[in-house]
């Protein structure tokens, strides 16, 4: 009872009670796995409410799995940029999503598909509109495999990431439907809903999966490293449901295969990974008040990560989860999973993350992703920027409050030789509109970082966290826009801020201070007037720390010229705008000065 009236407190906790209306999302899906034939064989059963104030006449859903193949809309894209690693993946190698019997409301439909020959995206035509507030019972049938060349899914030997596996309902929004292809350059965007998920496997496969497995086995008790105490489940997390078949599986279980059947509310995807070799080591993160709880971290890797094992993982996990607590507010799910998947890099999800390495920048950006995209879920299609930016400028942040605030200094290199290169589109671009994956990684990631901590310095530390949590207590488990965004810091901070977001996020604009001319001389009262010129070159501007010899000042910038004068007890030595480097400035050499005497 005390698990159950936690769940009940969490959700009343976490979505405000203004929250905008979402569309009603519930998954009941079985899968079985035959690694011999090396697909899925899917069934499911989508209960579907229309929230909106419209009616709606087709149901859209996203195929995923059919951006890795050839011909695709991803494959046509690196085309076009002399790649040819998807369009060349023969017939026993690339990915497929393939329907079979469509019903919704007990009619059979017919798919129709939007940019064929890219098949990732499917309508469902209904027979009659779907009015505001009504319900409709979709099935489907339904095979998948991921591709042998691993990107955000794959497959290799026994091992399977179902990052992308079922027929998945896209986002319905004030805008309409959100039905953008997969690209490389941009990732996802999903309504929050129910899941549950039945899997039928090889008994001795380990699972990590979204959710908590409520019934059946996962294999992490026989896959524990040693000195691990017997696993959590939390298997009475949520409300007991009652299981309904869907009849794609049979009423007993092999003597070989086994079944786990898992739940979860709140999430707008299902992600899973399985590998009979997982080894599993396990930890516990205290939920803030005025919640509180405990949540479940697991961790899986192979028995070769010795860089994985005796809980470094785990433990890198476990700090960077407490931190965004600590950081943003309590984290609303019973469980969180890392596990080592094939591809490097990392790709997060709703309670879980797949990382291709242990290393602490990795897992603490994708534990920030829990965070921004998790439960603040932006469209990744359009605005990627609002968390893979915000991801990575948390990271950094982690970083520097751990002891290292060099942790900038890179990314402002890349971003300064680009902006001189002039290699910039606005970071405000949707994804597909980026020249190339490099400019979008740069402006999406990078530069949305350093714009960030600019916003920090320009609005103080304390307001940037305030700014922060507000954001996650109005919008979490919900959708957020760019709007929401500065709302949120507009409201902390006092004062409007359309100037800096404008400027930064939606133009190339670029910025350059220099210390024209710097001179001191002395007063009959024996003390020195120093005369600063500052100049500006560029269209952007931004308020700029300075030090005058010893003492510290800030220069409002958003004049071409500006003249400081400043009286001192010695002479200065030196002037010096922007001290820290915070500024995007495309020619800091000339931020510095000797004072000349006269």
């Amino acid at each position: 009872m005390i698990k159950l009236l936690l769940t009940a407190l969490l959700a009343l906790a976490m979505i405000p009670a203004d929250s905008p209306a979402q569309q009603g999302v519930e998954y009941r899906i079985e899968a079985t796995l035959d690694e011999t034939a090396e697909v899925l064989r899917g069934r499911a059963e989508l209960r579907y409410t229309n929230n909106a104030t419209v009616a709606l006449d087709t149901l859209w859903l996203h195929q995923h799995l059919n951006a890795f193949r050839p011909n695709s809309a991803w494959a046509e894209h690196e085309l076009e940029l002399g790649e040819t690693q998807f369009q060349d993946l023969g017939p026993d190698e690339h990915a497929f999503d393939r329907l079979g019997t469509v019903t919704v409301d007990g009619q059979t439909i017919q798919p129709i598909y939007l940019g064929t020959p890219d098949s990732t995206v499917v309508g469902f035509p209904l027979a009659s509109p779907l009015a505001p507030g009504a319900t409709a019972l979709v099935r489907f049938d339904w095979t998948a495999r991921p591709s042998t060349l691993p990107r955000r899914q794959g497959r290799r030997g026994r091992h399977y990431d179902f990052a992308q596996w079922y027929p998945r309902i896209a986002a319905y929004t004030d805008e309409g439907w959100q039905v953008q292809p997969l690209l490389p350059q941009g990732e996802f965007f999903g309504e929050f809903g129910t899941y549950d998920v039945t899997l039928d496997v090889a008994a001795d496969q380990v699972i990590g999966a979204t959710g908590v497995a409520v019934d059946g086995d996962p294999g992490w008790t026989a896959a524990a490293a040693p000195g691990q105490t017997e696993p959590e489940l939390q298997r009475d997390f949520y409300p007991t449901v009652a299981e309904h078949s869907l009849g794609l599986l049979p009423e007993e279980v092999a003597a070989d295969r086994k079944r786990v059947r898992w739940r979860a509310e709140d999430v707008h995807h299902f992600a899973w990974s399985t590998d009979p070799e997982f080894v599993y080591e396990g930890g516990v993160v205290e939920r803030p008040d005025p919640i509180g709880g405990e949540i479940r971290v697991h961790t899986l890797y192979l028995p070769e990560d010795d860089d994985w094992a005796d809980g470094v993982a785990l433990n890198r996990t476990i700090e960077a989860l407490d931190w965004f607590q600590g950081m943003l507010g309590p984290y609303p799910w019973p469980q969180f999973t890392n596990l080592h998947r094939i591809e490097s890099g990392g790709t997060e999800f709703p309670m879980m993350i797949m990382d291709g390495s242990p290393s602490e920048g990795l897992i603490v950006h994708e534990t920030a992703h829990q965070f921004f995209h998790g439960i603040l879920a932006n469209n990744e299609f359009l605005e990627g920027w609002l968390d893979e930016g915000v991801a990575s400028f948390l990271t950094d942040w982690y970083h520097e409050e751990g002891g290292n605030p060099d942790v900038w200094s890179g990314s402002m290199e890349r971003i300064v030789q680009l902006e001189q290169r002039g290699q910039t589109q606005p970071i405000a671009t949707p994804g597909a509109d980026f020249v190339d994956p490099a400019t979008y990684s740069a402006m999406t990631y990078t530069k949305t970082e350093l714009v960030l901590r600019m916003l920090r310095r320009l609005i103080g530390e304390e307001t940037m966290r305030s700014g922060l949590r507000t954001l996650y207590e109005r919008h979490a488990l919900q959708h957020i826009t760019e709007a929401d965004f500065r709302a949120a810091f507009e409201e902390e901070h006092g004062e409007d801020l359309d100037w800096f977001f404008d400027q930064w996020l939606h133009t190339t604009d670029q910025l350059d201070y220099s210390v024209a001319s710097a001179t001191t001389s002395p007063t009959a009262s024996q003390t020195w007037t120093t005369t600063v010129e500052i100049e500006r070159t560029g269209d952007a501007w931004m308020p700029a720390d300075i030090l005058i010899g010893e003492e510290a000042g800030v220069v409002d910038g958003e004049e071409s010229r500006q003249v400081i004068e400043v009286e001192s007890e010695q002479p200065p030595e030196e002037i010096i705008l922007d001290p820290q480097g915070i500024l995007i400035d495309i020619d800091p050499t000339n931020n510095r000065l000797p004072v000349t005497r006269q």
